[in-house]
């Protein structure tokens, strides 16, 4: 009988805890928060402070894009002939332009955001709903408050690398 199979064979409860509190540690070693902000896994900085408040950034931009969003519906507004005719930017003003902008930024994020887990994308969703609303009483059935806030934070550190490869998020120096 090895030391491992008589420490299993022990108190259940206790075992269960030896195990909980080994996963606890494991969890505290690969991704550990400095003071200044910044998230280290494994001794290689993941996300800083400027990152994470940028992605906040960018969600915020993608969930207000994303509620704006009305499908057309009924007859087309422009006839056959006149579908492929762009328009011309002669009468653009800034604010225009950086709606434009900001649409674009909304669909890189989104584009991300669908290769996450759901559960990254509806944690994403429910944290932009609340800070929207500025009220914390929206609740998601299928997972807890604690759950939710967990899985949104590994959906920042997932959507670093992807916001990265984008070029939305600069290189940390």
């Amino acid at each position: 009988m090895t030391w491992r199979h008589r420490w299993e064979l022990g108190d259940p409860a206790k075992v269960y805890e030896r195990i909980e509190a080994g996963k606890r540690n494991k969890e505290r070693r690969e991704l550990k928060a400095d003071p200044f902000g910044a998230i280290w896994r494994k001794g290689v900085m993941v996300m800083d402070r400027d990152d994470s408040e940028r992605i906040e950034e960018l969600l915020m931009t993608w969930y207000e894009w994303a509620r704006a969003y009305r499908p057309a519906l009924g007859a087309p507004k422009v006839s056959p002939y006149g579908r492929g005719a762009d328009s011309s930017d002669v009468y653009a003003d800034g604010d225009e332009i950086d709606s434009r902008l900001r649409a674009a930024d909304a669909e890189a994020v989104d584009a991300c955001l669908n290769e996450l887990t759901w559960q990254a994308r509806a944690a994403v969703g429910l944290s932009m709903a609340e800070k929207a609303s500025d009220a914390r009483v929206l609740r998601n059935p299928s997972m807890t408050l604690e759950e939710a806030h967990q899985h949104y934070q590994q959906a920042k550190l997932d959507l670093v690398p992807l916001l990265r490869r984008r070029g939305m998020l600069q290189m940390a120096a």
